[in-house]
């Protein structure tokens, strides 16, 4: 059984005690992870993204597989 991956956005604010998901991805088997989940960041000015594995095809089961944090994202605000 091949493993499926799918992606997770995160919107991150110390200063506010923000941490909230924004949106899913799955991955393309066919390309590179790192330049997908870089250009997920991108996309959504995400600057934590969390890569979740799958054994299943209905995504039931997932399991943190890698965790990418992007520091050009991260929120500037002092408060």
């Amino acid at each position: 059984m091949s493993k499926s991956y799918v992606v997770v956005t995160y919107d991150v604010c110390e200063h506010n005690d923000l941490y909230e998901d924004m949106n899913e991805y799955i991955l393309d088997s066919s390309a590179g992870m790192e330049e997908q989940v870089k250009g997920f960041a991108e996309q959504d000015i995400a600057p934590l993204v969390k890569v979740y594995e799958t054994a299943s095809s209905d995504f039931g089961e997932l399991t943190l597989y890698k965790e990418y944090k992007f520091k050009e994202f991260e929120c500037d605000c002092e408060q």
